[in-house]
Protein backbone atom coordinates (compact mmCIF):
# COMPACT_ATOMS: atom_id res chain seq x y z
CA UNK A 1 0.00 0.00 0.00
CA UNK A 2 1.63 3.41 -0.89
CA UNK A 3 2.10 5.86 1.73
CA UNK A 4 -0.45 8.89 2.37
CA UNK A 5 2.70 11.31 1.12
CA UNK A 6 3.01 8.94 -2.03
CA UNK A 7 -1.02 9.88 -2.83
CA UNK A 8 -0.27 13.44 -2.04
CA UNK A 9 2.44 13.32 -4.50
CA UNK A 10 0.84 12.21 -7.06
CA UNK A 11 -2.69 13.99 -7.01
CA UNK A 12 -0.47 16.97 -6.64
CA UNK A 13 1.07 16.73 -10.01
CA UNK A 14 -0.76 18.41 -13.14
CA UNK A 15 1.07 17.60 -16.38
CA UNK A 16 0.38 19.86 -19.15
CA UNK A 17 0.33 19.05 -23.34
CA UNK A 18 0.78 22.01 -25.73
CA UNK A 19 -0.78 21.58 -29.01
CA UNK A 20 -1.62 23.50 -32.24
CA UNK A 21 -5.07 23.86 -33.13
CA UNK A 22 -6.17 22.55 -37.05
CA UNK A 23 -8.79 25.32 -37.91
CA UNK A 24 -7.25 28.42 -36.23
CA UNK A 25 -3.51 27.28 -35.89
CA UNK A 26 -3.52 29.05 -32.09
CA UNK A 27 -1.09 27.35 -29.56
CA UNK A 28 -3.64 25.47 -26.82
CA UNK A 29 -2.22 24.32 -23.20
CA UNK A 30 -4.36 20.98 -22.30
CA UNK A 31 -3.87 18.83 -19.40
CA UNK A 32 -2.44 15.38 -20.17
CA UNK A 33 -4.71 13.27 -17.85
CA UNK A 34 -8.17 14.34 -16.72
CA UNK A 35 -8.95 17.11 -14.17
CA UNK A 36 -8.41 16.39 -10.57
CA UNK A 37 -6.60 12.67 -11.31
CA UNK A 38 -5.67 10.90 -8.40
CA UNK A 39 -2.75 9.12 -9.96
CA UNK A 40 -1.60 10.49 -13.40
CA UNK A 41 -0.27 7.38 -15.09
CA UNK A 42 -2.57 5.16 -17.06
CA UNK A 43 -0.88 1.85 -15.56
CA UNK A 44 -2.21 2.81 -12.33
CA UNK A 45 -5.75 1.73 -11.55
CA UNK A 46 -6.36 5.36 -9.93
CA UNK A 47 -6.08 7.05 -13.12
CA UNK A 48 -9.82 6.77 -13.96
CA UNK A 49 -10.46 8.39 -10.85
CA UNK A 50 -10.45 11.61 -10.09
CA UNK A 51 -11.88 14.32 -7.94
CA UNK A 52 -14.69 16.72 -8.77
CA UNK A 53 -16.54 19.86 -7.03
CA UNK A 54 -18.60 17.50 -5.09
CA UNK A 55 -17.56 14.26 -5.68
CA UNK A 56 -15.10 11.99 -6.64
CA UNK A 57 -15.94 10.70 -10.23
CA UNK A 58 -14.80 7.07 -11.83
CA UNK A 59 -14.60 7.26 -15.37
CA UNK A 60 -13.90 3.93 -17.02
CA UNK A 61 -14.19 4.88 -20.77
CA UNK A 62 -12.43 7.92 -23.27
CA UNK A 63 -14.97 8.52 -26.28
CA UNK A 64 -18.99 9.83 -25.57
CA UNK A 65 -21.31 9.61 -28.75
CA UNK A 66 -23.20 12.52 -27.85
CA UNK A 67 -20.00 14.54 -28.61
CA UNK A 68 -21.50 18.06 -27.20
CA UNK A 69 -19.20 20.26 -28.66
CA UNK A 70 -18.64 22.24 -25.54
CA UNK A 71 -17.77 19.03 -23.60
CA UNK A 72 -14.84 19.47 -20.85
CA UNK A 73 -13.39 16.22 -21.24
CA UNK A 74 -11.93 18.11 -24.51
CA UNK A 75 -9.64 19.72 -22.25
CA UNK A 76 -8.01 16.60 -21.49
CA UNK A 77 -5.10 15.74 -24.13
CA UNK A 78 -5.49 11.93 -23.18
CA UNK A 79 -9.14 11.58 -24.31
CA UNK A 80 -8.65 13.25 -27.69
CA UNK A 81 -7.40 10.26 -29.89
CA UNK A 82 -9.27 10.27 -32.46
CA UNK A 83 -7.14 12.91 -34.76
CA UNK A 84 -7.17 15.09 -32.17
CA UNK A 85 -10.83 14.75 -31.03
CA UNK A 86 -13.15 12.76 -28.89
CA UNK A 87 -13.85 8.97 -30.32
CA UNK A 88 -17.72 8.11 -31.09
CA UNK A 89 -17.65 4.95 -29.67
CA UNK A 90 -16.44 4.65 -26.29
CA UNK A 91 -13.55 2.49 -25.05
CA UNK A 92 -11.84 1.47 -22.29
CA UNK A 93 -9.01 4.04 -20.81
CA UNK A 94 -7.33 1.54 -18.78
CA UNK A 95 -7.40 -2.59 -18.05
CA UNK A 96 -8.18 -2.69 -14.89
CA UNK A 97 -11.49 -4.29 -13.13
CA UNK A 98 -13.75 -2.29 -11.58
CA UNK A 99 -12.78 -4.47 -8.45
CA UNK A 100 -9.22 -3.26 -9.26
CA UNK A 101 -10.03 0.22 -9.33
CA UNK A 102 -11.95 0.02 -6.01
CA UNK A 103 -9.38 -1.97 -3.98
CA UNK A 104 -6.89 0.94 -4.86
CA UNK A 105 -10.06 3.74 -4.04
CA UNK A 106 -10.81 2.84 -0.52
CA UNK A 107 -7.25 2.47 0.34
CA UNK A 108 -6.72 6.68 -0.65
CA UNK A 109 -7.00 8.81 2.20
CA UNK A 110 -9.49 11.27 0.09
CA UNK A 111 -12.07 8.81 0.34
CA UNK A 112 -14.43 8.21 3.06
CA UNK A 113 -16.47 5.09 3.25
CA UNK A 114 -20.17 5.90 3.17
CA UNK A 115 -19.88 9.47 3.30
CA UNK A 116 -18.01 10.71 -0.14
CA UNK A 117 -20.58 10.95 -2.88
CA UNK A 118 -19.75 8.61 -5.78
CA UNK A 119 -20.15 9.93 -9.54
CA UNK A 120 -19.99 8.42 -12.55
CA UNK A 121 -18.82 9.37 -15.98
CA UNK A 122 -18.55 13.06 -15.25
CA UNK A 123 -15.58 13.19 -16.70
CA UNK A 124 -15.03 10.99 -19.69
CA UNK A 125 -18.51 9.94 -21.32
CA UNK A 126 -22.52 9.49 -21.25
CA UNK A 127 -22.91 7.38 -18.42
CA UNK A 128 -26.01 5.28 -19.82
CA UNK A 129 -25.12 4.90 -22.75
CA UNK A 130 -27.17 1.88 -24.03
CA UNK A 131 -24.70 -1.35 -23.68
CA UNK A 132 -21.64 -1.43 -21.85
CA UNK A 133 -21.58 1.49 -20.44
CA UNK A 134 -24.42 1.64 -18.90
CA UNK A 135 -23.60 -2.09 -17.48
CA UNK A 136 -20.52 -0.59 -16.19
CA UNK A 137 -22.45 1.96 -14.40
CA UNK A 138 -24.24 -0.49 -12.47
CA UNK A 139 -21.30 -2.63 -11.61
CA UNK A 140 -19.79 0.34 -9.90
CA UNK A 141 -22.59 0.61 -7.73
CA UNK A 142 -23.28 -2.57 -7.13
CA UNK A 143 -19.29 -3.13 -6.15
CA UNK A 144 -19.79 -0.32 -3.38
CA UNK A 145 -22.62 -2.37 -2.27
CA UNK A 146 -20.63 -5.49 -2.09
CA UNK A 147 -18.36 -4.36 -0.02
CA UNK A 148 -20.64 -2.74 2.58
CA UNK A 149 -20.29 0.80 1.38
CA UNK A 150 -23.20 3.11 1.64
CA UNK A 151 -21.63 6.22 0.03
CA UNK A 152 -24.10 7.83 -2.17
CA UNK A 153 -24.09 7.87 -5.71
CA UNK A 154 -24.69 10.86 -8.54
CA UNK A 155 -24.92 10.36 -12.12
CA UNK A 156 -25.67 13.39 -14.39
CA UNK A 157 -27.31 11.99 -17.63
CA UNK A 158 -28.24 13.31 -21.47
CA UNK A 159 -29.34 9.35 -22.57
CA UNK A 160 -32.72 9.72 -20.52
CA UNK A 161 -32.95 6.71 -17.71
CA UNK A 162 -32.13 2.87 -18.76
CA UNK A 163 -35.35 0.99 -19.05
CA UNK A 164 -36.15 -1.84 -17.14
CA UNK A 165 -33.88 -0.81 -14.19
CA UNK A 166 -36.70 -0.63 -11.61
CA UNK A 167 -35.14 -2.76 -9.26
CA UNK A 168 -31.79 -2.29 -9.68
CA UNK A 169 -32.71 1.56 -8.75
CA UNK A 170 -34.56 0.27 -5.89
CA UNK A 171 -31.48 -1.77 -4.56
CA UNK A 172 -29.23 0.69 -4.79
CA UNK A 173 -31.19 2.96 -3.15
CA UNK A 174 -31.95 1.21 -0.62
CA UNK A 175 -28.51 -0.05 0.07
CA UNK A 176 -26.87 3.52 0.34
CA UNK A 177 -27.49 7.29 1.14
CA UNK A 178 -29.08 8.10 -1.82
CA UNK A 179 -29.00 8.62 -5.85
CA UNK A 180 -29.05 11.11 -7.42
CA UNK A 181 -30.13 11.43 -11.28
CA UNK A 182 -29.12 15.06 -13.27
CA UNK A 183 -31.28 15.00 -16.11
CA UNK A 184 -29.41 17.57 -18.27
CA UNK A 185 -31.36 19.04 -20.43
CA UNK A 186 -31.44 23.31 -21.68
CA UNK A 187 -32.39 22.80 -25.01
CA UNK A 188 -29.63 23.51 -26.68
CA UNK A 189 -29.39 23.48 -30.83
CA UNK A 190 -28.12 20.37 -32.65
CA UNK A 191 -25.17 22.46 -33.43
CA UNK A 192 -24.45 22.37 -29.85
CA UNK A 193 -25.47 18.74 -28.67
CA UNK A 194 -26.38 17.10 -31.73
CA UNK A 195 -28.06 13.89 -30.13
CA UNK A 196 -32.08 14.45 -29.72
CA UNK A 197 -33.66 12.49 -27.26
CA UNK A 198 -36.00 12.59 -24.10
CA UNK A 199 -33.72 13.35 -21.63
CA UNK A 200 -36.65 12.53 -19.33
CA UNK A 201 -37.33 9.13 -20.60
CA UNK A 202 -38.54 6.83 -17.81
CA UNK A 203 -37.72 9.17 -14.92
CA UNK A 204 -40.58 7.99 -13.79
CA UNK A 205 -39.56 4.67 -12.86
CA UNK A 206 -36.43 5.56 -11.32
CA UNK A 207 -38.42 8.30 -9.18
CA UNK A 208 -41.05 5.29 -7.82
CA UNK A 209 -37.53 3.23 -7.01
CA UNK A 210 -36.48 5.85 -4.47
CA UNK A 211 -34.11 8.27 -6.75
CA UNK A 212 -33.53 11.65 -6.49
CA UNK A 213 -34.45 13.77 -9.75
CA UNK A 214 -32.69 16.60 -10.58
CA UNK A 215 -33.33 18.83 -13.82
CA UNK A 216 -30.37 19.80 -14.17
CA UNK A 217 -30.77 23.18 -16.45
CA UNK A 218 -27.25 23.36 -17.91
CA UNK A 219 -25.17 25.02 -19.93
CA UNK A 220 -27.54 27.76 -20.35
CA UNK A 221 -25.76 29.97 -22.78
CA UNK A 222 -27.23 33.14 -24.56
CA UNK A 223 -26.10 32.27 -27.82
CA UNK A 224 -27.60 29.05 -27.88
CA UNK A 225 -30.81 28.48 -25.37
CA UNK A 226 -30.12 31.75 -23.25
CA UNK A 227 -33.25 33.79 -22.77
CA UNK A 228 -36.72 34.16 -21.33
CA UNK A 229 -38.86 32.54 -24.05
CA UNK A 230 -36.74 29.43 -24.25
CA UNK A 231 -36.64 29.10 -20.62
CA UNK A 232 -40.33 29.54 -20.56
CA UNK A 233 -41.13 26.98 -23.20
CA UNK A 234 -38.79 24.27 -21.27
CA UNK A 235 -40.42 25.09 -17.76
CA UNK A 236 -43.90 24.50 -19.11
CA UNK A 237 -43.01 21.46 -21.20
CA UNK A 238 -41.06 19.88 -18.42
CA UNK A 239 -44.41 20.54 -15.95
CA UNK A 240 -46.60 18.88 -18.56
CA UNK A 241 -44.68 15.69 -19.26
CA UNK A 242 -43.16 15.49 -15.91
CA UNK A 243 -43.86 18.25 -12.54
CA UNK A 244 -44.40 15.37 -10.69
CA UNK A 245 -41.36 13.69 -11.55
CA UNK A 246 -38.72 16.57 -10.83
CA UNK A 247 -37.42 17.16 -6.85
CA UNK A 248 -34.99 19.69 -7.65
CA UNK A 249 -34.00 22.07 -10.57
CA UNK A 250 -30.13 23.11 -10.87
CA UNK A 251 -29.43 26.11 -13.75
CA UNK A 252 -26.48 26.51 -14.69
CA UNK A 253 -24.18 28.42 -17.43
CA UNK A 254 -21.26 27.44 -18.87
CA UNK A 255 -18.09 27.42 -17.74
CA UNK A 256 -14.59 28.65 -19.64
CA UNK A 257 -11.15 26.30 -19.66
CA UNK A 258 -9.29 26.30 -22.59
CA UNK A 259 -10.10 22.58 -23.04
CA UNK A 260 -13.92 23.75 -24.09
CA UNK A 261 -12.67 26.71 -25.79
CA UNK A 262 -10.08 24.08 -27.76
CA UNK A 263 -13.43 21.89 -28.44
CA UNK A 264 -15.36 24.43 -30.01
CA UNK A 265 -13.30 26.90 -32.08
CA UNK A 266 -10.63 24.24 -33.16
CA UNK A 267 -12.29 20.70 -33.33
CA UNK A 268 -15.87 22.04 -34.25
CA UNK A 269 -14.82 25.40 -35.80
CA UNK A 270 -18.00 26.99 -33.64
CA UNK A 271 -17.48 30.60 -32.23
CA UNK A 272 -16.68 30.59 -28.06
CA UNK A 273 -19.77 32.76 -26.64
CA UNK A 274 -19.37 35.53 -24.81
CA UNK A 275 -18.27 34.35 -21.42
CA UNK A 276 -15.37 35.35 -19.40
CA UNK A 277 -12.39 33.60 -18.81
CA UNK A 278 -12.44 33.06 -15.82
CA UNK A 279 -11.24 29.45 -15.71
CA UNK A 280 -13.44 26.40 -14.76
CA UNK A 281 -15.60 29.09 -13.52
CA UNK A 282 -19.55 28.78 -14.95
CA UNK A 283 -21.31 31.91 -16.19
CA UNK A 284 -25.09 32.84 -15.79
CA UNK A 285 -26.06 36.31 -16.41
CA UNK A 286 -28.31 38.18 -13.87
CA UNK A 287 -30.79 38.67 -15.77
CA UNK A 288 -31.53 35.13 -17.10
CA UNK A 289 -30.74 34.12 -12.70
CA UNK A 290 -33.80 36.33 -12.28
CA UNK A 291 -35.85 35.10 -15.23
CA UNK A 292 -35.32 31.40 -14.02
CA UNK A 293 -36.22 32.15 -10.54
CA UNK A 294 -39.06 33.47 -11.14
CA UNK A 295 -40.68 30.72 -13.59
CA UNK A 296 -39.28 28.42 -10.85
CA UNK A 297 -41.95 29.87 -8.48
CA UNK A 298 -44.57 29.89 -11.25
CA UNK A 299 -44.19 26.71 -12.69
CA UNK A 300 -42.56 24.76 -9.70
CA UNK A 301 -43.79 26.29 -6.55
CA UNK A 302 -42.42 24.75 -3.13
CA UNK A 303 -39.29 22.46 -5.52
CA UNK A 304 -36.00 23.78 -4.49
CA UNK A 305 -33.69 25.58 -7.15
CA UNK A 306 -30.18 25.83 -6.54
CA UNK A 307 -27.00 27.42 -8.18
CA UNK A 308 -24.73 25.07 -6.92
CA UNK A 309 -24.81 21.09 -7.63
CA UNK A 310 -23.73 20.45 -4.31
CA UNK A 311 -26.70 22.12 -2.88
CA UNK A 312 -28.58 19.96 -4.43
CA UNK A 313 -26.92 16.74 -3.31
CA UNK A 314 -26.72 18.27 0.38
CA UNK A 315 -30.64 18.46 0.53
CA UNK A 316 -30.59 15.07 -1.23
CA UNK A 317 -28.48 13.70 1.92
CA UNK A 318 -30.20 16.06 4.26
CA UNK A 319 -26.82 17.24 6.18
CA UNK A 320 -24.98 20.94 6.07
CA UNK A 321 -23.51 21.89 2.56
CA UNK A 322 -21.06 19.52 1.38
CA UNK A 323 -18.95 22.36 -0.28
CA UNK A 324 -20.25 25.22 2.51
CA UNK A 325 -21.64 26.77 -0.10
CA UNK A 326 -23.44 28.97 3.32
CA UNK A 327 -20.32 30.51 3.66
CA UNK A 328 -17.84 30.85 1.05
CA UNK A 329 -20.76 31.15 -1.96
CA UNK A 330 -23.20 33.17 0.20
CA UNK A 331 -24.45 34.99 -3.36
CA UNK A 332 -25.12 31.44 -4.36
CA UNK A 333 -26.76 30.72 -1.25
CA UNK A 334 -29.15 33.73 -1.07
CA UNK A 335 -30.36 33.84 -4.19
CA UNK A 336 -31.59 29.64 -4.01
CA UNK A 337 -34.70 28.72 -3.53
CA UNK A 338 -33.99 26.32 -0.74
CA UNK A 339 -36.36 25.18 2.10
CA UNK A 340 -36.27 26.84 5.66
CA UNK A 341 -35.28 23.04 6.98
CA UNK A 342 -32.12 22.80 4.91
CA UNK A 343 -31.02 26.25 5.85
CA UNK A 344 -31.10 25.18 8.88
CA UNK A 345 -29.54 22.59 8.69
CA UNK A 346 -26.45 24.18 7.08
CA UNK A 347 -26.18 27.33 10.13
CA UNK A 348 -25.12 24.26 11.60
CA UNK A 349 -22.31 23.46 9.62
CA UNK A 350 -19.01 22.19 10.97
CA UNK A 351 -17.35 24.93 9.03
CA UNK A 352 -18.64 27.06 11.40
CA UNK A 353 -16.65 25.24 14.62
CA UNK A 354 -13.67 24.89 12.90
CA UNK A 355 -10.25 25.28 14.95
CA UNK A 356 -6.40 25.44 13.89
CA UNK A 357 -6.24 21.98 15.45
CA UNK A 358 -9.00 20.61 13.58
CA UNK A 359 -8.21 21.75 10.45
CA UNK A 360 -4.54 20.46 11.15
CA UNK A 361 -5.81 16.98 11.72
CA UNK A 362 -8.20 17.16 8.54
CA UNK A 363 -4.88 18.11 6.67
CA UNK A 364 -2.80 15.15 8.65
CA UNK A 365 -5.34 12.58 7.66
CA UNK A 366 -5.27 13.68 3.96
CA UNK A 367 -1.62 12.92 3.94
CA UNK A 368 -0.99 16.72 2.59
CA UNK A 369 2.44 17.93 4.72
CA UNK A 370 1.41 21.91 5.32
CA UNK A 371 1.35 23.15 8.76
CA UNK A 372 -2.19 25.35 9.76
CA UNK A 373 -0.88 29.02 10.63
CA UNK A 374 -4.33 30.05 10.64
CA UNK A 375 -8.05 29.66 10.20
CA UNK A 376 -11.25 31.96 9.77
CA UNK A 377 -13.76 32.12 7.41
CA UNK A 378 -12.68 35.79 6.15
CA UNK A 379 -9.29 34.43 4.94
CA UNK A 380 -9.72 30.96 4.71
CA UNK A 381 -7.34 28.23 5.63
CA UNK A 382 -3.19 29.50 5.55
CA UNK A 383 -0.98 27.55 5.44
CA UNK A 384 3.02 27.16 5.53
CA UNK A 385 3.76 26.08 2.55
CA UNK A 386 0.87 27.09 0.95
CA UNK A 387 -1.74 25.20 -0.72
CA UNK A 388 -3.39 27.87 -3.06
CA UNK A 389 -0.47 26.53 -5.23
CA UNK A 390 -1.27 23.15 -5.40
CA UNK A 391 -3.48 21.24 -7.57
CA UNK A 392 -7.43 21.46 -8.18
CA UNK A 393 -7.52 18.19 -6.47
CA UNK A 394 -5.58 18.73 -3.60
CA UNK A 395 -7.18 22.07 -2.84
CA UNK A 396 -10.71 21.15 -3.75
CA UNK A 397 -10.45 17.74 -2.05
CA UNK A 398 -9.38 19.80 1.74
CA UNK A 399 -12.12 21.63 1.06
CA UNK A 400 -14.78 19.04 1.05
CA UNK A 401 -13.11 17.55 3.93
CA UNK A 402 -13.15 20.64 5.97
CA UNK A 403 -16.99 20.56 5.67
CA UNK A 404 -17.26 17.24 6.40
CA UNK A 405 -15.58 17.02 10.00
Amino acid sequence: MESKNWYFKAANTDPFIRIKGKTTGREFFLRQYTYGVLVPNPNHPLSVVSVSNNSISIDLWVGCAWQCRYCHVQGTYQDLVDEGAMPKNPRRRNPFSVEQILDELIKHPFFVPDKTVISIGTASTEPFAPGPVTDSTFEIMDAFIRRGLHNPFWIVTKAGIPKERKSDFARIVKATRGLMLSLCWADNPTTIEPVRNNRFRNAEEAKEAGATIAWYMRPIVSEWSGNPERIEMMMLWVKKHYGQVIDIIVPGGLRWTEGIEYGLTEIHNLPMPNIPRDDNVKFLPQKLIDTIISLSKEYFPGIPVYFKSSCALTKMLNIPSVTSVQAFARQACEMSLCPTVQRQICAQSPIYRMTVERAQQVLDRLGIPATVISWDLQRGLVTQPELNKSTYAIRQTIFKHLAMD
